[in-house]
């Protein structure tokens, strides 16, 4: 939990808020699930880590599990206190052992999840197509009956002074215990699932609709609004 709020506070200190909405809510209580749950999202900034830690924890009470790349965890080693394990994209051998290790994990009991950014590394959050690698389609076959939900996440600056953070969550696909499984097509499916949540998330931004969402973190006020605040307290006339 302490990682939890070290990544709570960090998001509450660097953005305005935090706005989420889910298409569908989980299919059982995390203590009841049946499977496991994995959760993949576009890869846009530093920041998708802590955020990840905020939704599956706060949001569905879930253990996070974040498997980012070998490179990125080099770089970056404090990562690894927060539940990130590293794949090593360029080993294909090295690769399928961290997938071994996640399936495992994920299979230890109820409410465990990962949180994966199948495309390896940061891009763009415009940048189409998105280009999975292959793992989440390993993954899958190899932790067998699981939910995956698709995660579209989009960074803001809008009418605050500090950037705002949506996060879009779409229908869950469940994939069965033995369902015979092409990685490749997998991989395709999933990626044009992720784009259309990306895509209808941007269009809806962009255009000031957000009855959907609801706040998940209020973080800091822009300056106008706090001077706003401080006159508030003198009284007029």
């Amino acid at each position: 939990m302490l990682i939890f709020w070290i990544c709570r506070r960090s998001l509450y200190r660097a953005f305005h808020a935090v706005h989420f909405r889910a298409e569908e809510p989980l299919a059982a209580p995390p203590s009841k699930l049946a499977a496991p749950v994995i959760f993949y999202a576009n890869h846009a900034t530093w920041w998708d880590g802590y955020l990840a830690h905020l939704v599956v924890r706060q949001v569905y009470g879930l253990e996070p599990h974040l498997m980012v790349d070998l490179r990125q965890l080099r770089r970056y080693p404090f990562f690894s206190w927060a539940g990130c394990f590293s794949v090593d994209q360029e080993n294909g051998r090295e690769a399928l052992r961290s997938v071994d290790y996640i399936a495992k994990e994920l299979k230890k009991g109820p409410g465990q999840s990962l949180w994966i950014f199948p495309q390896g590394e940061i891009r763009p959050q415009e940048q189409r197509p998105l280009n999975f690698y292959t793992g989440l389609g390993h993954t899958i076959r190899r932790v067998g009956a699981c939910y995956v939900y698709p995660v579209a996440t989009r960074f803001e600056f809008t009418r605050e002074q500090f950037p705002e953070i949506f996060v879009s969550v779409g229908a869950a696909r469940y994939f069965a215990e033995g369902e015979r499984l092409k990685v490749k097509e997998v991989t395709t499916e999933l990626e044009a699932s992720l784009t259309t949540e990306l895509n209808q998330l941007r269009d809806e931004i962009s255009t000031g609709q957000r009855k959907d969402f609801v706040t998940i973190l209020q973080g800091k006020s822009s300056t106008d609004t706090n001077f706003d605040k401080l006159l508030g307290l003198f009284p007029k006339g």
